[in-house]
């Protein structure tokens, strides 16, 4: 039968030939065409937006002094934050940072915003209704003294570039450590309902060496429903929400339509009124190295070992408690 198969003409065989290929070539075609729709899908969707990691290094293009226009960063308010050399402070030789890094110091404060150090910007921001859903951001932060700062703090957020905070990090410098206050919003409207900060202590740091703090953001479609987590040296220290609400409902914030910002950047603010300014701090203060920030269209994985929420820290002496400083709970932004 199999000879039978074989002797047929040369004609049948080419119709026999022809047959089996045009099929083999369609299958693949389709296949080709579906890979190219799938990755023309991709292709258009969001991309993953990365700034940093900025070691503030000659080599990165940063120079000593006033960190206002280097490569992206902003601060034109008269504020004690500047490229220092890593040298200048013996108490940072054990850091692992590089030969320079950013110092700032709340020698000078103001309750301004705009004119407050905000690094550069992701080129896809993050945001409710953003392609980019996922912000996270990371830097490195420590003393430029092994020994108290009396009065010295500072603060951190992700934000739009112009005050728009949408979480927030206190750094206290205190006679045990350096204390790190966490804020979230508590605001279930409607439009005018003032809106609560609550304020969580949630780690106090060794000032032997220094830290690295993470915020990673997952922004969800609708009210009261963004999740915050912020690590500290790899660990997961608290989750909340983000500052959302507040400006979707509260009445400090009807100026700008009640309208949620989205994030881009962060903000290192010197905020507060004169009674909060150290002018014993200038030149010194804290040092911050290794900034980074990542927009993309997932949400976040943990990613933290010995997740904590609110429990005691071991190894970074968190307290968990509930502070609010005498300042944050009700109605008004964080003066910091």
């Amino acid at each position: 039968m199999h000879e039978i198969n074989r002797s047929k003409t040369d004609a049948g065989r080419t119709r026999s030939l022809t047959g089996g290929t045009l099929k083999r070539i369609l299958l693949l075609t389709g296949l080709v065409v579906g890979l190219a729709a799938v990755g023309s899908a991709f292709a258009g969707g969001p991309k993953a937006d990365k700034v940093g990691a900025i070691t503030f290094e000659p080599k990165q293009g940063y120079v000593l002094g006033d960190i206002n226009g280097q490569q992206g960063w902003t601060k034109t308010g008269g504020y004690d934050v500047a490229v220092a050399s890593v040298a200048t402070f013996p108490a940072a030789s054990g850091y692992g940072f590089g030969t320079q890094a950013l110092r700032l110091s709340n020698a000078v404060v103001s309750g301004s915003f705009g004119d407050q150090t905000f690094s550069p910007g992701l080129a896809t921001p993050t945001g409710e209704g953003s392609a980019a859903a996922h912000f996270s951001a990371r830097f490195k932060i420590g003393t430029t003294q092994s020994t108290v700062q009396p009065g010295l703090f500072t603060s951190v957020s992700p934000d739009n570039g112009s005050g728009g905070r949408m979480s927030y990090l206190r750094f206290e410098d205190q006679l045990d450590g350096v204390h790190v206050f966490f804020d979230d919003v508590t605001d279930n409207g409607p439009v005018g309902t003032v809106a609560t900060f609550n304020e969580t202590d949630i780690a106090t740091l060794s000032r032997a060496k220094a830290h690295s703090i993470r915020f990673a953001i997952d922004f969800k479609s609708g009210p009261g429903n963004d999740v915050v987590k912020v690590f500290i040296d790899g660990k997961k220290m608290i989750t909340g929400t983000t500052w959302e609400n507040y400006y979707r409902y509260d009445p400090e914030a009807a100026g700008s339509g009640n309208l949620v910002p989205t994030t881009s950047k962060l903000l290192f603010r010197e905020g507060g009124s004169a009674p909060d300014a150290s002018p014993a701090t200038l030149g010194n203060g804290f040092l911050v190295d290794g900034v980074s920030l990542k927009s993309s269209a997932g949400h976040s994985q943990d990613n933290g070992k010995n997740k904590h929420h609110g429990k005691n820290d071991k190894n970074n002496g968190n307290n968990g408690n509930n502070n609010d400083h005498g300042q944050h709970h009700g109605h008004g932004q964080p003066g910091h």
